[in-house]
């Protein structure tokens, strides 16, 4: 696997995860389901530089909060 591609991965989750960022929807959250989001949000963004290889990376994508879709 070459960063490229974890990447490419991380790019498809944080689209699945940006409808929650839409005003109605996320107006519609719990204070505790727009800070779980939040994280979520950036330890998708974090995850390359976090790890020394791809492969440590993909094996450590985050998991989703267990309310989301």
């Amino acid at each position: 696997m070459e960063w490229d591609e974890l990447r490419g991965i991380r790019q498809g989750i944080l689209k699945l995860m940006d409808v929650y960022q839409l005003t109605i929807v996320y107006n519609g959250l719990t204070d505790t389901q727009k800070v779980e989001l939040e994280q979520y949000r950036i330890d998708l963004l974090t995850l390359p530089q976090d790890y020394a290889t791809p492969e440590l990376a993909y094996a450590n994508i985050p998991t989703k909060p267990t309310w989301m879709n």
